[in-house]
């Protein structure tokens, strides 16, 4: 469901440099590859904070002439300036603080050239504030709370309203669509957890372009 809406956004793969944000295990990879099956971006780079992390990426979703890179995307990123066309952030600055989440967006600001875009989803400000009214977030510190998520895990989760991220967005240069995303049926029954109405958006989709 999201990774297709994810997907839709992209128009294609030649000859790009992408960057992948905060990748986790790296399932997401593969399938941007299946989907622009034939063509070659120019280069591919998989980072995580999580060195653990990046070895399973490396190992599970293993992708050739792929770059596996450590980066925590509350520093300054490792790249020269304008050296990505493409960069991907999923479900990642929902887990990073306001000052965290400034930073990485200058930086997703400062490597993407001109024309580049930003492709960036976080759990919905609304599917966030229905939890919290529910009393299933518990705190996580640093200003972030943790939601429940698939088989058991806890997401790190910001509070913040969807203008905040739309504000972020815009301080640092970069116009945002940002869009909706309703579960499915598969996303229902899969995490029960989240305890969601087919009316309450489960993510936010943020389409984001260099000017």
């Amino acid at each position: 469901m999201l990774n297709e809406r994810i997907l839709s956004k992209i128009e294609h793969l030649d000859g790009r440099a992408i960057l992948e944000i905060g990748a986790g295990n790296g399932y997401f990879a593969p399938l941007l590859l299946e989907r622009f099956s034939g063509q070659r971006p120019a280069r591919l780079v998989i980072t995580d904070q999580s060195l653990s992390q990046l070895a399973i990426a490396r190992t599970a979703f293993r992708i050739h002439d792929a770059a596996y890179q450590h980066l925590d995307a509350q520093e300054r990123f490792p790249f020269p300036d304008a050296s990505f066309d493409l960069a991907l952030a999923i479900m990642v600055l929902n887990e990073l603080p306001t000052g965290g989440l400034l930073t990485a967006l200058r930086e997703c600001r400062r490597i993407l050239g001109r024309g580049g875009q930003l492709l960036a989803a976080v759990p919905h400000p609304l599917l966030v504030r229905e939890l919290a009214k529910r009393g299933v977030l518990t705190d996580f510190g640093r200003g972030l709370c943790a939601m429940p998520s698939a088989e058991g895990l806890r997401l790190p989760v910001s509070r913040r309203p969807l203008q905040a991220y739309i504000d972020a967005l815009g301080d640092t240069g970069l116009a945002a669509v940002a869009e909706d995303v309703y579960p499915d049926e598969k996303t229902l029954h899969d995490k029960p957890g989240l305890k969601v109405s087919r009316n309450t958006p489960l993510a936010l989709l943020l389409d984001c372009r260099v000017a």
